[in-house]
């Protein structure tokens, strides 16, 4: 049900991947930005991703801020009473925005959306502190019938309703924790809590959402181990999507459309690693999850970087690796589904990279391609499972687009990527624009030959610390042999080759 393109900016820094979802209505991705190193002997980058002023919890602390995070020195902590360590060591950010979403130009707008969130998490007494997160959206009821109107003859319910992009009044607490630190070695947290170092579950920011995407209730923990290595463990049994007003439950993103009479799920458990040498340049994850009534996956990437020394030049390549499989479980949700396509978990698939990136003026050129299969009466052909990831388009395979992706669509086959990004120097480096082009071959006569064309712009203004605009146009061309439906995206085009759906949506955010 929504869009997500996967956009993290850094500062005045953009590393960005993108995302999607089935109903095409939302969501901008970003995986977190690499944590603020911290003062440790061990020189390798993974050595800061356990720090004191990291707040592993915090959606906005990446980003460029009107506020800012106090940083205290050892001495300074040392000659604080407990109060003090408690409030005034702590931090807190305040984001709020409105964002406007469109679907094909025969619908009319999907949502618009403001509202503001505001993290907040104490200093450490012992190496504890407490946190959480307060999501108030569309908060005016006549300015949200203004703007987001009820179709005629219809109640509220008739009004377009999505969690991410909310057309309705929420008041939601999405975080809301207790974490644990020792030195840069050990970092828990219990509760409402985000996992936003975990490969296939979805995180707490992307910035084309205003509201907190996804977090889970349960508990995470990571583990510096030394010499480059972050070891990681997860486990939970509900989670909350976005201005979801159930709260936390067992729903999962497949639950609104596989029509399994036992679609939810009492929990998961993974575990994870990931690796850095000394330069930074050779860089591997493993993760391994459990989903209860979803099967297992399995998933490892790895890359290389190749710095032209004193030229600012560098190459890259990449390669990862994903299962889905039936293991421990006789019976789930994909094979009591009644849609078609049901059927036993088990999927592979594979994907690499290669790209060039010029750091003065933060220009990239990227090139990947996925391929995805399994046995024919797999679920879905082949598809990989992922309920967390699933029709936000924010999973780890290379080639995804704004508005396709195998995995959310459930349709295995190839897909190929190029993909660029160059900033204005005019404006400064942190306008950054990046053109993407993807085309889908496999073996459904919906999609195969799909092509589609996204244009995405991130802009953090330096001018006005906290200032964040988004807007991204994506537009699909199908193939002449094209039928039906396409998962919801190609609307009833039916024999309708060349049928055109586009989607616009833009934001402006503001972080205190």
């Amino acid at each position: 049900m929504k869009k997500t393109l996967l956009c993290t900016i850094l500062g005045c820094l953009a590393s960005v991947a993108f995302a999607d979802t089935v109903e095409s209505a939302v969501v901008s991705a970003t995986p977190t930005a690499p944590p603020a190193p911290v003062a440790v002997t061990d020189t390798n980058p993974n050595a800061g991703f356990i720090g004191r002023y990291n707040y592993f919890q915090n959606p906005y602390g990446w980003m460029m801020s009107g506020g800012g995070t106090l940083h205290l020195t050892e001495s300074q902590i040392e000659q604080q009473n407990w109060a003090e360590k408690l409030f005034a060591g702590g931090t807190y950010n305040v984001f709020a925005g409105a964002t406007y979403n469109q679907w094909d130009g025969s619908y009319a707008s999907a949502g618009k959306s403001y509202g503001a969130n505001i993290f907040a998490q104490t200093g450490q007494i012992g190496g504890f502190s407490l946190g959480g997160v307060v999501s108030i959206m569309n908060p005016v009821g006549q300015l949200n019938n203004d703007v987001n109107p009820i179709r005629p003859g219809t109640n509220v319910s008739g009004r377009f309703q999505s969690m991410y992009i909310p057309t309705f009044t929420s008041l939601t607490l999405p975080e809301a924790f207790i974490e644990y630190q020792y030195k840069n070695v050990v970092n828990a947290d219990l509760g409402y809590v985000a996992f936003d170092n975990s490969p296939w579950l979805s995180g707490n920011m992307y910035t084309n959402m205003l509201t907190v995407p996804t977090t889970y209730q349960g508990i995470g923990v990571n583990v510096y181990a030394g010499n480059g290595w972050v070891l990681s463990a997860l486990g939970f049994n509900a989670a909350e999507f976005g201005a979801e007003k159930t709260g936390f439950t067992g729903q999962t993103n497949y639950t609104s459309w596989i029509d399994s009479p036992n679609a939810g799920s009492n929990g998961t458990a993974a575990i994870g690693a990931q690796y850095t040498d000394n330069s930074g340049n050779y860089n591997a994850r493993m993760w391994g999850y459990q989903f209860d009534n979803y099967g297992t996956l399995l998933y490892g990437d790895g890359s290389i970087n190749f710095p032209i020394k004193g030229t600012g030049h560098s190459f890259n390549l990449g390669a990862q690796f994903a299962t889905s499989q039936q293991w421990f479980q006789s019976s789930n949700a994909m094979n009591t589904s009644s849609v078609s396509g049901a059927g036993n978990i088990q999927a592979y698939a594979t994907g690499v990279k290669a790209g060039w990136a010029y750091d003065q003026y933060m220009w990239q050129l990227n090139l990947s391609a996925n391929t995805m299969w399994g046995p024919s009466n797999a679920w879905q052909g082949g598809a990989i499972v992922s309920p967390y990831t699933q029709s936000l388009q924010v999973d780890p395979l290379y080639s995804e687009a704004w508005s396709y992706n195998m995995v959310t669509s459930g349709q295995p086959g190839n897909m190929y990527k190029a993909q660029a990004q160059f900033a204005l120097g005019n404006w400064g480096q942190n306008l950054i624009f990046q053109p993407v082009y993807v085309y889908v071959a496999n073996n459904n006569p919906n999609t195969n030959g799909l092509q589609e064309l996204d244009l995405v712009m991130n802009y953090p203004l330096p001018q006005v610390r906290g200032l964040y605009l988004f807007g991204v146009y994506a537009q699909q061309w199908y193939s002449q042999s094209a039928v039906g439906s396409v998962g919801g995206q190609a609307g009833s085009g039916g024999n309708n080759g060349n049928y055109q759906p586009i989607e616009i949506q833009a934001g402006i955010y503001y972080t205190w």
